[in-house]
């Protein structure tokens, strides 16, 4: 059994395939939908990013307690509400670019067509009621719901094509740089999806987020990371996001590190 975060649910994942044993999840944040999906997110011990072994079995119970999720404080949720947001903008393009879509993509394409809506719809409400001490609130229970359970269906129907492509890849590269640690997985998510649409060519969509970013509190800057904003940084994020394993080019097909570092200076300008 894991009772705790994303880590340990990820580490638990991971015990558990090796021994063959079964596993209960009972998360206590809501930073991701690590309790929910198939897979594990492993880093080495400087926190640099490794990959993402898929299992094949999942938990054979997941056991959510809003309440007590709730209680962990806003600041963990806004790094849910990062991670999950980009479940539309990473898997949007990658579906919209296949011709054979199976019903399951379908059901996966608008389950994170969903997420968008809801979060836009609740962080807002969900974080208000957290920091006014009201845990067993609707819209936190909708929020904490959306962000684990929801999710985690956009991957878990989705497969492949579902589960990350350039918003991942630039969180994957800024686990790279000194000081990355200590923003949450889902802030520099965040951050990556500004980038990905930028390098998409959507700069009206970054405009329509940025003010949701500021009033959630999501990072759309390398200063609100407290991260260096040095040549040298944005050159190793760019290399490792557009390297040629990268889950990027589902996204943008042949994505360069010199798109990537264009997108990163004009987000400052935008920020």
């Amino acid at each position: 059994m894991a009772i705790g975060a994303g880590k340990l649910s990820d580490t638990a994942k991971n015990v558990a395939e090796i021994l063959d044993l079964d596993l209960i999840i009972v998360p206590t944040l809501a930073c991701a939908c690590a309790a929910y999906s198939p897979y594990s997110v492993d880093y080495d011990d400087e926190h640099r990013f490794l990959g993402v072994p898929v299992h094949p079995r999942n938990s054979i119970a997941l056991l959510v307690d809003s309440s007590l999720i709730a209680r962990a404080g806003a600041d963990k949720l806004v790094g849910g509400i990062g991670d999950t947001i980009a479940k539309w903008y990473e898997s949007a393009p990658v579906f919209d670019q296949a011709s054979d879509l199976t019903v399951f993509d379908r059901l996966a394409y608008h389950s994170a067509h969903l997420i968008h809506d809801m979060l836009l719809e609740e962080s807002e409400p969900g974080l208000e009621a957290v920091r006014a001490g009201d845990y067993d609130n609707e819209h936190v229970r909708t929020l904490i719901n959306t962000i684990i359970g929801l999710a985690g269906t956009v991957g878990g129907f989705g497969g492949v094509r579902a589960r990350e492509s350039g918003a991942h890849s630039v969180h994957d590269g800024l686990t790279r740089v000194a000081g990355a640690a200590a923003t949450m997985h889902g802030e520099k998510v965040a951050y990556g999806v500004l980038v990905q649409l930028l390098v998409e060519g959507k700069e009206s969509e970054v405009q329509a987020l940025l003010p949701f970013y500021a009033t959630i509190g999501l990072p759309h800057s390398w200063r609100q990371m407290n991260l260096e904003f040095t040549d040298g940084n944005l050159q190793t994020v760019a290399d490792f996001a557009a390297g040629p394993d990268s889950p990027f080019h589902a996204a943008v097909p042949g994505v360069t590190p010199a798109q990537i570092i264009e997108a990163m200076r004009t987000l400052e300008t935008l920020a």
